[in-house]
This record gives structure tokens, sequence and C-alpha cells, in this order.
């Protein structure tokens, strides 16, 4: 009987989410977004689109009607769950972007990332609603 209620236990823990893994690519992939205020100068609306394959593109269109900023690169989940997204402009050069966001469901949040260009504060990025 109690085998019986320990399987039944571990079983139903498993169903309910308990001890995940990481997310799976098809589980992070969509359309993130965010308008961000800056400490000086113009608010940022920020699109970050991930693809399948592992394309990653950002842009960045600031409230004030200076040109938007189009970054292209490559986006990975690692095995703690991180997603990194390392961007360049014209999706080559040098790296203009290296980010890692810690992701939940429909929210991925900068854990590390350029505290100058993104505010020290942070930041976070909405899924968009498909």
């Amino acid at each position: 009987m109690r085998l019986f209620v320990l399987i039944l236990v571990l079983a139903l823990a498993s169903q309910s989410g308990c001890g995940e893994g990481p997310p799976s690519a098809a589980e992070v992939v969509g359309t993130y977004t965010a308008e961000l205020p800056a400490a000086a100068g113009p608010s940022r609306n920020v699109t970050l689109d991930l693809a399948q394959g592992n394309v990653a593109d950002m842009r960045v269109e600031f409230t004030d009607g200076r040109a938007a900023v189009q970054e292209t690169g490559t986006w990975s989940v690692a095995p703690s769950g991180e997603v990194r997204v390392v961007l360049a402009r014209g999706g080559f050069g040098p790296v203009t972007s290296d980010i890692t966001f810690r992701w939940a469901r429909s929210t991925l949040t900068a854990i590390a990332f350029d505290t100058v260009r993104w505010n020290a504060k942070g930041f976070s990025l909405a899924r968009a609603k498909r």
C-alpha cells in the first residue's frame, strides 16, 4: 500500500510541473515586447523576435523619432533554463548586444546585460499576444 501511495505521489508531482527542466526551444519561440523608460532621453519600444532555428531579431524604436536600431543574431537555451541572445547590427560584425534572460512562460527578464545601454535597473519583455 505504501508503495502504491509513493508511486501515486510521484506521478502527480511529475504532472504538476515539479522538477521541470529548462524550457524547450519551441516553448521560447515568439515575439516579446516592452516600452522601456530611459534614464535620460526618450523611451524605447523594444521588439525581440526569437524564431525557430535560433534566429533572433531585435528592433529598438525611439519615441523621439530617432532612427530605429535593428540587430540580428542567435539565441539559445542553456541547461540552466536561461535564454541567451547574441546580436549584431545588420547581423554581422562585432557583437552589439549580449543579453541573458530568465524565461517564465510569457516573460523574459534580463539578468546579464550592458547596464549602460539598458539601464542598471534591468528590464523585462512580455510575450506579444499571438
